[in-house]
């Protein structure tokens, strides 16, 4: 029988274990030749072969496993030391920290104090030499009185009258300009001679505007308005209404 079959099959970590041995241990060498000894000088090359690929590979496996990805930058020995600054690297966690734009205040706004005097706490005085501003000072100035107006007749002969219109002032400044109204009972009724005001006639009603002399009414004072009324005045031509600026006038 073939010795080489009936031995046991090694594995190869035996195989390369039993090469290591064999290489550290020293033999003699035999003088004479051997002609098995290239052969066995063979075998070792293959073995020696096998152990530098076998290390090759496992210091690649090692060098795989121990860095994946790229390598990490060596640590900042200045990161080290009490109080120094932190880079701002994205894996290292940032304390969140409350911003000054985020605190919000409350301010208490204290209410204005009044500096507009009311209307009841006197005239204003004005010193001589300054202009008071037009909303602080109230107006003084008093509302001018109605004008006042009473009306009289004269005639009434030859198919004609006079009418006299008096127009007063009672207050204590002076009016100018004004407007006097007289209806009378008929269309057909005419107004002429008129002196102080100029007539213009819209059916029955007449309308009177002061000239030039009559317009402005002083204070206390009065001025005259004089016209005559025309027709059919025997029977029922007395005016049947008089105004002044809507006022109606006294008789």
């Amino acid at each position: 029988m073939n010795d080489t079959g009936s031995r046991q099959r090694r594995s190869l970590t035996v195989v390369l274990l039993d090469g290591v041995l064999r290489l550290l241990t020293i033999t003699p060498t035999p003088k004479v030749h051997d002609p098995g000894a290239r052969r066995g000088l063979g075998r070792y090359a293959v073995l020696a072969g096998l152990l530098a690929a076998l290390a090759g590979t496992v210091l690649l496996v090692v060098v795989l496993v121990r860095d994946p990805g790229d390598p990490a930058p060596p640590p900042d020995p200045a990161a080290a030391l009490p109080g120094a600054p932190r880079s701002a690297d994205p894996a290292w966690p940032q304390p969140v920290l409350p911003s000054s734009a985020t605190v919000t205040t409350t301010a208490t706004s204290a209410a204005p104090a009044s500096a507009t005097p009311s209307a009841s706490s006197g005239p204003v005085r004005v010193v001589p030499g300054t202009s008071p501003s037009a909303g602080s000072v109230p107006v003084t100035g008093s509302t001018p009185v109605p004008l006042t107006a009473a009306y009289q007749t004269s005639g009434g002969l030859l198919g004609a009258y006079r009418m006299t219109v008096t127009v007063a002032n009672p207050g204590t400044t002076a009016a100018n300009g004004w407007t006097l109204t007289v209806t009378l009972p008929r269309a057909t009724l005419r107004v002429g001679s008129v002196t102080g005001a100029t007539a213009a006639q819209d059916g029955s009603t007449w309308t009177f505007v002061p000239d030039t002399g009559t317009s402005p009414v002083p204070a206390g004072g009065s001025v005259a308005v004089a016209f005559t009324v025309s027709g059919a005045t025997l029977i029922d031509a007395a005016p049947q209404g008089c105004s002044i600026d809507g006022t109606a006038c006294t008789s």
